[in-house]
Parts: structure tokens; C-alpha cells; sequence
């Protein structure tokens, strides 16, 4: 059995009051079992007033983590936050690693690299990754998703990529034992009798146009045909790009159906080319269906309490682990706050939990046969319940 601590401070002027706080929460010394791993998640500068660096040093054990847009955990909620999770169990083992900077042309090898470094302190196969993952340029999220699935043999990956609160994301870093990374993954691997659940959301169903296309060309993540035409072609013929120009890009979510069984996956547009081809934040598969969704403050908030009610109706009460897209909070406008508040209403004090803003989510769907498939989403929040 896993136990899951957290902790959190907003104390950014100094470093002892802001590190003993959140020692003094977690109570080490009465809580902490015979193994045990970290996950922090905070405000970027968190790390310039180099507190990470001081918390983790004090922290006896490996510390993953990334800089996010905002962060909730029991009795704290906030943008300019840290929060720590501790998972700790007396039967259950964990290993850390990070790895080099990521490359286009080596990610594959680096990632690897950085597996059998983690899998090597284990004495068999893990049960489940945990990920904290670079927003970068260089290695596109599916890949590194793809790459690790692939290394791990299937095992579920669960996880994130790192964000800010800047324009550029410029000071978007993941974290491994109080070293920062723009362009690095690190990963924590659990071993032993560990059986998570997963859930995502992002659309409510009735928020999805009842008229799907098929993709008919695309590259990686540009999606360049719909139906044969051209992405903006396709929308103005469904009304959503009138004089081929679409307003509020972040609330037009894609619906991607892979068309083998697992629920669909969401993907953001981030921009529409001159050409009309759509960027878009994960790979689009072509033959893959595709739906048009729309996001909203209600709808954003509708479906991260439809999220935090399911975790508490499960029997399993250890922990659970939360991410949701920073589209969504951007979604929200000035309320920055709200879709936090739901999960602190919500959650109530009932289950241990940590939830945070993710530049993309990755979670396991299930199939038609209930086998786990890794996959990485945009607009989502998603859940893994121990």
C-alpha cells in the first residue's frame, strides 16, 4: 500500500520559513514509511528564490518535479505555490532518474538511458511511470510518450509537462532532487502490488458538434486535410471560420477517435497556418474521426467536478494525483482560481491529493477489452487514484 503525504507553502521571501513549513507538515518523522519518493509542483519562482534546492536537500529521498501555472493540495490553494507530494510505503518501491537534455535526433536513446538507470535500483518490471516532462520544441509530447511506452514495455504512464505563467513558457523547468531543466524528463518508477486508476476528461459529450469528419492528411501534429478539403475549408463549411477566420482558438477543442476502442482524445489548436492547416498540440492521425468540441467557463468547471466526484466514488482512497491542461485554466479568465476551488470543494478532506496545471497531459485510456493504452491529451484533466 502506498501512503501519500502532502504539503504546501506560499512563503517565497524566505527560504528557511518557506522549507521548515512544509517539513513541518509532512512530519517526517512519524509519517514516513520505509520507502518513499517526492513530486513537487510550483510557481517558477519557487526555484529563482532557490527554494526547491533547499527543500529538496532537506528531503531524504528523490524529488521529480516540474514549475506549473497553479497548484491545489488539502487546505491550500493558489498560483503562487509549492506543493510537495510524498509517496512513502513499507512494501512498495520507488526509483527516480532524469535524463540528458533532450535532443531531436537522440531523445530516444536519452530517454532510455534514463529507464534502465531507474529500472536497475528495481528488483523486477514497475508497475507504472510517473512522468514530469519538458515543454520543448525539440521532442513533441506523443514522442516522448510513444518512446517511453515502447522502452517500458506498456507498463501505464502517468504525468505531465512543465508550465508557466510567462507568454513563451521561458521559464517552464522540471525538477529532479533540486536541480531545474528546461529540456529534460525526469521519471519516478514504482514497483510492486500497485493497481492505479485513470481518468481523463475534457468535454461533456452534448458539448460536442454532432457532425465528424475524417482526417484525410496530416503531418505529425499539423493537421492539413478534413474530409479532403483543407482544415480552414472544413470549418467554414461547418460555420466556425467565417471569412476564414476563427475567433478563440483555445475554446475549439479537436475530439481525435483513434477508432480502436479507447475514448477519445483531445487536442488544442495553437495556431492556423497561412496555408489553412491547423498546429495543433499532439499528433493527428490520419483516418482518425474528428469532432469538434467547445470549452467554456461552465464547461470547464462541469467537468473537473464530474472528475473529483468519480475519484471519491472509487473504493480506492490512498491518493490521487491530478492534472489538468492551463487551456483550461486560461478558459477561465480573471476566475483563476475556480476549477482549484471545485477540487479543494470537492475533495473536502476526504483523500490525499495533489492537483496542478500541465502544458499536456499524459494519461493511460482503456480499451474495449479494459487493457491500459498510454496516450498523451491537450484541454484534458486527468486522474491517477492509488
Amino acid at each position: 500500500m502506498i501512503r501519500t503525504l502532502t504539503a504546501h507553502t506560499s512563503e517565497l521571501d524566505d527560504v528557511n520559513v518557506a522549507v521548515s513549513e512544509i517539513l513541518e507538515q509532512l512530519d517526517l518523522d512519524k509519517n514516513l514509511l520505509k520507502n518513499s519518493a517526492g513530486a513537487i509542483s510550483c510557481y517558477s519562482e519557487f526555484i529563482d528564490a532557490g527554494i526547491v534546492a533547499a527543500l529538496t536537500e532537506k528531503l531524504p529521498f528523490d524529488v521529480i518535479g516540474a514549475t506549473t501555472l497553479g497548484v491545489t493540495v488539502p487546505g491550500g490553494v493558489g498560483q503562487l505555490m509549492l506543493s510537495v507530494t510524498v509517496f512513502t510505503s513499507d512494501d512498495i518501491i520507488f526509483s527516480c532518474a532524469v535524463s540528458e537534455p533532450l535532443k531531436h535526433e537522440a531523445y530516444k536513446q536519452q530517454l532510455n538511458e534514463a529507464y534502465l538507470k531507474a529500472a536497475s535500483a528495481l528488483p523486477g518490471k514497475p508497475s507504472m511511470m510517473f512522468v514530469f516532462a519538458p515543454l520543448t520544441f525539440n521532442v513533441a509530447g506523443d514522442y516522448m510518450v510513444k518512446t517511453l511506452d515502447e522502452i517500458s514495455a506498456g507498463i501505464p504512464i502517468f504525468g505531465t509537462l512543465a508550465v508557466d505563467h510567462t507568454q513563451d513558457y521561458s521559464t517552464a523547468r522540471t525538477i529532479f532532487n533540486g536541480k531545474t531543466y528546461p529540456d529534460a524528463l525526469s521519471m519516478m518508477l514504482i514497483y510492486g502490488d500497485v493497481e492505479p486508476v485513470f481518468s481523463i476528461a475534457s468535454v461533456s459529450d452534448e458539448k460536442i458538434l454532432g457532425q465528424k469528419a475524417i482526417i484525410t492528411e496530416a503531418e505529425d501534429n499539423v493537421l492539413k486535410g478534413v474530409n479532403g478539403m483543407s482544415v480552414i475549408d472544413y470549418l467554414q463549411s461547418i460555420g466556425l471560420a467565417p471569412n476564414r477566420q476563427i475567433e478563440g482558438l483555445n475554446a475549439i477543442p479537436f475530439i481525435i477517435d483513434f477508432n480502436d476502442g479507447t475514448k477519445p482524445a483531445t487536442r488544442a489548436i495553437f495556431a492556423i497556418t497561412p496555408e489553412g492547416n491547423a498546429v495543433c498540440g499532439g499528433v493527428m492521425p490520419v483516418n482518425a474521426t474528428l469532432g469538434i468540441g467547445s470549452l467554456d467557463h461552465d464547461e470547464v468547471l462541469a467537468t473537473t467536478k464530474k472528475a473529483s466526484e468519480e475519484i471519491l466514488a472509487r473504493q480506492k482512497k490512498n491518493g490521487a494525483f491530478i492534472f489538468s491542461c492551463i487551456v483550461r485554466n486560461l478558459i477561465l479568465g480573471f476566475d483563476v482560481l475556480a476549477e482549484m476551488d471545485v477540487v479543494q470543494n470537492t475533495m473536502n478532506g476526504k483523500i490525499p491529493f495533489a492537483m496542478s496545471y500541465s502544458g499536456g497531459e499524459i494519461c493511460p485510456v482503456y480499451n474495449e477489452e479494459g487493457k491500459l493504452v498510454n496516450r498523451f491529451h491537450n484541454d484534458t484533466i486527468v486522474t491517477c487514484l492509488f
